[in-house]
């Protein structure tokens, strides 16, 4: 993954289907007619999250430059994920992003 870099573009309709603060982990989640299979985005290390919707129809989840938080003893890189879509653009700061297929 690089930055400036589209990571995925789908037709199909991501909402928000799970967000825990405490593990610092947020799904987004497609696919909850009974004909469709599940696909999930899953964020692990989340230190911010902006959206105006919580649904994104016709998904481009865009890498954006990450964001470096460093101090004396280190650094660490964070991805910086927009999510883009006809109705909105969402972003999402994250150690790391998985896509998950099906279940």
């Amino acid at each position: 993954m690089n930055p400036g870099e589209t990571l995925l573009s789908t037709s199909r309709t991501f909402q928000l289907w799970r967000y825990g603060a405490g593990h610092s982990q947020l799904i987004l989640r497609s696919g909850f007619r009974p004909q469709a299979d599940p696909v999930e985005l899953l964020f692990e290390g989340v230190r911010s999250v902006r959206f105006e919707n919580l649904r994104f129809p016709e998904l481009t989840v865009w890498r954006d430059e990450d964001e470096v938080i460093e101090t004396e003893k280190y650094r660490m890189y964070n991805l910086r994920i927009e999510l883009r879509s006809s109705e909105h653009t969402g972003v999402i700061t994250a150690g790391r992003m998985t896509y998950i297929d099906g279940t």
